[in-house]
């Protein structure tokens, strides 16, 4: 890029009232889509906005089957709490954090005799906790992948009450730290596969909101 002008549309991508440059991976995303090879794209409204635009109306019509898939393979993209894998090259993006809340009973619960601990009370309320922590799981993945990220390290998991007696709620927070793998050679080529697939999804279901 030369001359601080956007490569696609021209338009200044230097000063305060001007155009960014969109994230590399919605750059990849747009060169796939449309067969280019264009060095970068701006926020510009007849560049990459009026792109996305376009792309939007092609994929409206495979929302619901995008949203389906990707509900089934989000997981794949690794949530761990260590601070640094062992052999992984990668780029620090951003913080992520999310929370959830649901009603459980949660200190009726944990009051009751020892025998009803293993009874159905129990096994109702981990299965609220578990659904809890799933949710604020993908949504890790989906901020991390949206940031133009494929994994999330650093995490870290609380569990708080909110309220009192049979009204308590229990909330779910969740924060950890996006990053960009660079060498994906330690992950199966399987994995792989998925991992790219979650973020060529996740820009279409993007592109598409935006235009809603």
């Amino acid at each position: 890029m030369s001359n601080n002008k956007c490569p696609n549309c021209g338009e200044s991508v230097k000063g305060f009232l001007s155009n960014d440059l969109i994230q590399q991976s919605k750059v990849d995303f747009i060169n796939k889509h449309l067969n280019q090879n264009k060095e970068a794209y701006c926020t510009h409204f007849s560049c990459s906005v009026a792109i996305f635009s376009k792309i939007a109306e092609e994929y409206r019509k495979q929302k619901k089957e995008m949203e389906d898939r990707l509900k089934q393979i989000i997981h794949f993209i690794p949530v761990i709490t260590s601070p640094a894998p062992v052999k992984w090259d990668y780029n620090i993006i951003d913080m992520v954090t999310a929370q959830t809340t649901s009603g459980t009973g949660f200190i009726t619960e944990l009051s009751r005799s020892f025998n009803d601990f293993f009874g159905q009370g129990s096994n109702s309320t981990n299965l609220k906790v578990e659904n809890a922590t799933t949710l604020c799981k993908a949504d890790l993945r989906i901020q991390c992948v949206k940031m133009g990220g494929n994994a999330v390290i650093s995490t870290d998991i609380d569990f708080n009450e909110i309220g009192a007696g049979s009204t308590n709620m229990l909330m779910v927070c969740m924060a950890g730290t996006a990053i960009k793998v660079t060498d994906m050679t330690n992950f199966s080529e399987g994995r792989r596969e998925i991992i790219n697939e979650v973020i060529e999804l996740t820009e279409k279901l993007e592109a598409i909101n935006k235009e809603q």
